[in-house]
């Protein structure tokens, strides 16, 4: 039996870049969202792996999904991070739309026709690495 690392896409060197079955990062944040199941969630889930931090995810839209990682603070429920992320289940190809946590939001699209590519490609880059715990970590649905 083969096992691999899942391992972002830009932490690969020149030589494995050629291995990588993606044709880029959009196609490989498709592939590690494929890979824990929350492209087959069709309205609500919590993906647990204990005893790490339950992975929670609400399709937004046909095409939406947001994953969190929640912990309670003062009893109220901190995301730590949120995203939200939007599919091209056609093209098999997904990008960060938002993120929040404690310290605030980013947003990509702030406003229609316009993109932020500072924020867009900080937010690709994050959740690519956070995918990549995700499917390292075991995190799968049932």
């Amino acid at each position: 039996m083969t096992t691999f690392m899942i391992m972002p896409f830009d932490q690969l060197g020149n030589e494995d870049r050629g291995l990588v079955l993606m044709e880029d990062i959009y196609h490989s944040i498709y592939h590690k969202l494929e890979i824990v199941g929350i492209l087959s969630v069709s309205r609500y889930d919590i993906i647990k792996n204990d005893p790490l931090l339950p992975l929670y995810v609400d399709r937004l839209a046909p095409d939406r999904y947001a994953i969190a990682h929640n912990r309670e603070l003062d009893g109220e429920l901190i995301p730590d991070p949120d995203m939200e992320i939007r599919v091209d289940h056609s093209g098999k190809t997904a990008e960060p739309l938002t993120f929040q946590d404690e310290s605030g939001r980013k947003v990509v699209y702030p406003e229609p026709g316009r993109v932020n590519l500072a924020v867009k490609n900080e937010l690709v880059e994050f959740l690519d690495q956070w995918l990549t715990r995700l499917v390292n970590d075991g995190y799968r649905r049932d």
